[in-house]
């Protein structure tokens, strides 16, 4: 019987959400790295996507925003060390810039651990190409950027995370879709 849950458990370990698994130690080594000290978000082993969250990732009250209206994205994007913050919506990575600077905004955001249609998360980013728009509210006031590059890249690859020349936005989450094994990286620059 132990070894049944054990085989099963080990199935299902790819599938895990981001911010579990793989993604925790991508982030404790992007931490490492900077030098940044980042509490990891808690685990909990569910090898299928949460339901809807208490919180409500479309409360008016929560301004700072990322929206990519092809693909009905609307979420709260939040500062912080804590990276339990990427159950509300998306985090902005410490260390690197916040909107209102010319520089490198990063954020994560879940990929799956809310299905559709919770707008909170990136789960349809890979439908997103060059050119396409995405816009950024922040602190009161609205930010547009153009998709520039779209790319997978291994969870060993820190240089997204890297300051920039110009006014930039990285979106960062797992790649394949019900996968850890990479990320896909969306770059876009302020218009």
């Amino acid at each position: 019987m132990i070894f049944l849950l054990v085989g099963v458990g080990g199935l299902s370990f790819p599938f895990l959400p981001f911010g579990l698994s793989g993604d925790l130690d991508y982030l404790d080594a992007v931490a490492q790295e900077r030098v940044v000290d980042v509490p990891m978000a808690s685990s909990s082993f569910s090898s299928s996507p949460t339901p809807a969250p208490s919180f409500d990732p479309n409360r008016p009250n929560i301004k700072n925003r990322l929206f990519i209206s092809k693909l009905d994205i609307s979420m709260p994007i939040f500062e912080s060390d804590d990276a339990d913050v990427l159950v509300k919506g998306g985090w902005i990575f410490p260390g690197t810039s916040t909107p209102e600077y010319a520089s490198n905004t990063v954020i994560f955001g879940h990929r799956f651990r809310y299905l559709p249609p919770v707008s909170n998360t990136f789960y349809a980013l890979d439908k997103i190409r060059a050119g396409d728009e995405i816009k950024v509210s922040w602190k009161g006031t609205t930010y547009t950027y153009r998709t520039t590059e779209i790319k997978i890249i291994e969870p060993t690859d820190f240089s997204v995370l890297n300051s920039t020349d110009k006014a930039t936005i990285t979106l960062i989450t797992c790649a394949p879709l019900f996968s850890t094994k990479q990320r896909l990286v969306v770059i876009a620059e302020l218009i």
